[in-house]
């Protein structure tokens, strides 16, 4: 009986034991969650960007700050002003990064340019974790890309390396030795096919070919901004669109993906790109309902200014109309609204950011209200 006994109690222990590994490998594989840090890509840097730099969500990690160029058909050297001091006040992780123009050879280029702006900006309180280079390599051309990477790579020291990298090298059978190369990848789905600058099937599909493809943990470029093609057709990012990209990772996560890095930062002098509060809010993945809101203000000597203001959290394009009633004596727009009838029409409405407030006319007479847009 005792040495049934023991014979239980040792089959015992072994199941116990194999349920705990069980459970430690299950808990091992939990999904972490992913990290958003955004880039710094202004080249001249305004009071509004270093305050912004100092004021950036709680949501935003690392900064990956433009630090140098090459740039044109020479690639002519060019540093970028950056507020270092607004860096070490932010208290963020930050990336120095080079842009390395065009798709031609790297010959008498240096990873070395950038990283001496890194080791500077670590002597003057900057918490630097590494450099990042931004080059859109020709696919045909990565066996030699990798080849100059691994050669610089070799004298960064203790700074971390990373790539930009575009949806097209995915094909390439020189992709795994070049990903093997550097700490890190971030894969741009924006801006990537011409006239498009994000949809988020495409966004979707060039994720899992990455994914496929190498295997390795990866970061996601995504973008804030609008953009005017050279025939004048306007582009942009919308933040309803971009959210949908990010449930969707979500729903049905896509291996590899560590985080994401957001092009770019905005700020008060930006209007071309995304609000803090607006990033933040796709970021928490909060609801995207605007809030514009328009109302009389008195401007004296019986003249009402018309304004439009956006209390909520996302940047929004106004109403392209607004009608008043009651007795108008005088009606004029501004910010390209024009009177029509008793309305204010712009043919573009101006857009809004979160917390903004605009005058778009003004109006004299008596009784006069604001018709819902």
């Amino acid at each position: 009986m005792s040495s049934i006994r023991r014979c239980t109690w040792g089959w015992l222990g072994v199941l116990l034991l194999a349920l705990g590994l069980a459970c430690s490998r299950g808990d091992s594989r939990q999904p972490q969650a992913l990290v958003h840090e955004s880039y710094v890509w202004q080249r001249d840097w305004s009071p509004e960007l270093s305050q912004a730099v100092t004021q950036v969500p709680p949501e935003l990690g690392a900064l990956r700050v433009l630090a140098r160029e090459r740039s044109g058909p020479t690639r002519t050297p060019v540093d970028v002003a950056v507020d270092v001091a607004a860096l070490a006040r932010s208290g963020r992780e930050v990336v120095a990064v080079m842009r390395v123009d065009g798709t031609a050879p790297l010959k008498g280029i240096s990873l070395q340019e950038v990283a001496t702006h890194a080791r500077a900006w670590r002597a003057q309180g900057v918490r630097v974790r590494g450099i990042e280079l931004d080059h859109d390599c020709a696919t045909a051309a990565l066996p030699a890309y990798a080849d100059w990477l691994a050669r610089e790579r070799a004298a960064l020291g203790d700074l971390t390396l990373s790539l930009t990298a575009l949806p097209t090298w995915s094909t390439s059978p020189a992709l795994a030795r070049l990903v093997s190369i550097p700490d890190g990848i971030v894969l741009q789905v924006h801006a990537v096919r011409a006239p498009t600058l994000f949809t988020p099937e495409e966004a979707r599909s060039f994720t899992e070919a990455w994914s496929r493809a190498t295997r390795r943990p990866f970061h996601v470029a995504l973008p804030t901004y609008r953009v005017q093609l050279r025939d004048g057709t306007p582009l942009s990012a919308e933040p309803r669109e971009v959210a949908r990209f990010l449930a969707g990772l979500r729903e049905r996560p896509v291996e590899g993906v560590a985080g994401f890095v957001w092009f770019r930062l905005g700020h008060r002098g930006d209007p071309e790109a995304w609000s803090l509060p607006t990033l933040s809010a796709v970021v928490r993945g909060e609801a995207l309902d605007p809030r514009l809101l328009p109302r009389l203000v008195d401007a004296g000597g019986g003249t009402l200014d018309i304004v439009i203001e956006n209390t909520g959290r996302v940047d929004a394009p106004a109403p392209a109309r607004l009608t008043l009633s009651g007795k108008l004596e005088v009606l004029d727009g501004v910010s390209g609204y024009a009177p029509r009838g008793t309305s204010l029409v712009a043919r573009t409405p101006p857009r809004l950011r979160a917390g903004e407030r605009r005058i778009i006319g003004f109006v004299r007479g008596s009784e006069v209200a604001i018709a819902a847009p």
